[in-house]
């Protein structure tokens, strides 16, 4: 990723000496890319760019409505169970004493 941000600030010129954009080119997330790699180092993935959460939800939301239908028309099965385990998880927050 360095190497190509290093590329096109050698090569964005052309944009410059092409009259496309006679003033130079400024980007500030071009700028904020150039430290990505470095906060990534030190801090972690940014939010939302964490794939595990999406695959968890995607197990949870797809894969395991899947398996529980009969395959025939599953979208409809699947849309039913989800809602069915939305409105179980609810009553669970709401009424935690019943378990």
């Amino acid at each position: 990723m360095d190497d190509t941000l290093r590329q096109f600030e050698d090569k964005r010129s052309v944009f410059e000496e092409a009259g496309i954009h006679p003033n130079g080119i400024s980007i500030p997330q071009i700028h904020s890319l150039q430290h990505y790699h470095e906060l990534v180092q030190l801090f972690g993935s940014p939010n939302g760019l964490c794939s595990s959460i999406v695959k968890s939800k995607h197990i949870q939301a797809v894969k395991n409505p899947w398996k529980r239908s009969n395959k025939h028309q599953a979208l409809g099965q699947m849309l039913l169970t989800n809602q069915r385990l939305d409105k179980l998880s609810q009553y669970r927050a709401d009424h935690p004493a019943e378990g």
